[in-house]
């Protein structure tokens, strides 16, 4: 399946609202470079994909709040909060800026800048949660 950048982008997204790391998987170019501000170096496919298949086993609920989508030719710029509620109800905040990079319907490359403070308080939620319901 092709479209546009902003269509595939729309597909990453709603992928992982849905939990569906395979979905992402299959959009993801095989030699996909995934960036990150907070430790200035890049993720491969099998790399980012482990991290989100955490993320989506580790939280109850994942929705963007999209507050500015941009096309820029074959890269798609989006601000927005990454909200994530945990196995017990509590929710964290993540203000994030991606940049997504589109060929022939597949992502070659996304840059990736958030905040790492709420995704720090992201672990620490989880933490909690698996604490009390182990009690």
């Amino acid at each position: 399946m092709t479209g546009t950048a902003l269509d595939v982008a729309q597909r990453l997204f709603d992928a992982i609202e849905n939990k569906s790391v395979d979905t992402v998987a299959a959009l993801y170019a095989d030699d996909v470079a995934v960036w990150h501000n907070f430790s200035n170096s890049e993720q491969t496919k099998a790399e980012n994909l482990k991290v989100l298949d955490g993320l989506t086993k580790n939280v109850a609920h994942i929705r963007y709040e999209v507050t500015e989508r941009l096309l820029l030719g074959d890269r798609v710029m989006q601000r927005h909060l990454l909200r994530c509620k945990v196995e017990d109800g509590e929710e964290v905040v993540i203000p994030a800026c991606i940049f997504v990079t589109a060929c022939n319907g597949k992502i070659t490359r996304i840059d990736e800048y958030l905040d790492t403070a709420q995704s720090t308080a992201l672990g620490a939620a989880i933490q909690r949660a698996r604490s009390a319901a182990k009690r």
